[in-house]
């Protein structure tokens, strides 16, 4: 699968959301440690969460807990399940890409592609890793997240996965005006 870094932001707002979350539980941290997560503070986006257990040496990846949109989309709930050829045959490679890159850099990935689930038609997806960790420095645990790419998202070619820049704000004309709003606070000195 080619893989193509673009500066594109994450068009799905409950993953945007969910980043904001997340990068407000890490502070000044690298990531945020996993015992002040709290599912009740983005329990509007939960269908769309999986929480995922990483184990080192050997490096390997399993599903503690998959929202109901996401097992909807799948198709199967593959709780509990480990991340391997059996779970994703042929496609293994591809699917453990994002959460090895999160794992290896203890950085945040999110990806723009074309996915099939079993029995379904194709569809484009955002698809997002946020790392979080027992200790500091440790990783234990991605915080990922699905959902439907927006219909006027500019989608990769077929066999092409797009990387995303998880930073990136997509600009909409509500957060312009809640830009213009905060820039008068501040010029007010409001803030």
């Amino acid at each position: 699968m080619d893989r193509i870094k673009t500066n594109l932001p994450i068009s799905s707002n409950s993953l945007s959301e969910i980043r904001d979350y997340w990068v407000n539980l890490r502070q000044n941290r690298l990531m945020p440690n996993k015992k002040d997560f709290s599912p009740a503070a983005i329990v509007r986006h939960l269908p769309n969460i999986a929480l995922v257990d990483v184990f080192q040496n050997p490096l390997r990846f399993q599903y503690r807990l998959l929202g109901t949109r996401i097992t909807e989309l799948a198709g199967r709930n593959a709780t509990g399940k480990w991340l391997n050829e059996e779970l994703y045959g042929d496609r293994t490679n591809d699917i453990l890409w994002m959460y090895k890159k999160c794992a290896s850099t203890r950085q945040p990935v999110a990806v723009r592609e074309q996915i099939q689930f079993a029995d379904k038609s194709w569809l484009n997806v955002d698809v997002a890793a946020f790392p979080m960790s027992d200790t500091d420095n440790e990783i234990s645990t991605i915080l990922g997240a699905v959902d439907l790419t927006k219909t006027d998202a500019k989608l990769p070619s077929p066999g092409s996965t797009f990387i995303l820049n998880w930073q990136a704000v997509k600009e909409t004309v509500m957060s312009s005006s809640l830009r213009d709003q905060h820039s008068k606070k501040a010029e007010c000195g409001e803030n």
